[in-house]
């Protein structure tokens, strides 16, 4: 497997991200210390990547607290995937523990489901880590 293609990286600060995630992480930090040095070029670069529908680069990324309270929808947004996922995820058995479910519910605020952030987080890296596994056995 190249070494790009990893879903998880153990050297990398946040083991939830995965390759886009951490090549996102990288280009906002070149972008960083070319604004530092040259707004005016960083705001072209930035003019050509909106004109070709790339704006993620000026998006601010959001801090979570792990003991954060998250909806379905949040929970969905935090780690990139879809509201069923995580409604799924909530039934499913943990790949490393089948005793426990791979991401228990909290509560409810109204009718939405809530989820601890942190939670959220480690159901996501346990699911790419049985999926790196499930790769690394078929090579």
């Amino acid at each position: 497997m190249n070494a790009f293609d990893r879903l998880i990286n153990p050297a990398w600060p946040n083991p939830t991200d995965g390759p886009a995630q951490r090549a996102r992480a990288i280009a906002r930090m070149y972008r960083t210390h070319l604004r530092a040095q040259n707004t005016r070029l960083c705001d072209q670069a930035d003019e050509v990547a909106a004109e070709f529908g790339e704006t993620w680069m000026l998006e601010r990324e959001q801090l979570v607290e792990p003991e954060q309270e998250v909806t379905t929808a949040e929970a969905a947004e935090l780690v990139h995937v879809q509201p069923h996922t995580i409604r799924q995820w909530a039934t499913a058995k943990h790949p490393e523990d089948q005793s426990k479910t791979l991401l228990p519910r909290f509560g409810r605020r109204g009718k939405e489901t809530l989820y601890l952030a942190g939670a959220v987080l480690e159901a996501a890296l346990a699911v790419r880590r049985a999926q790196q596994k499930r790769t690394q056995s078929l090579h």
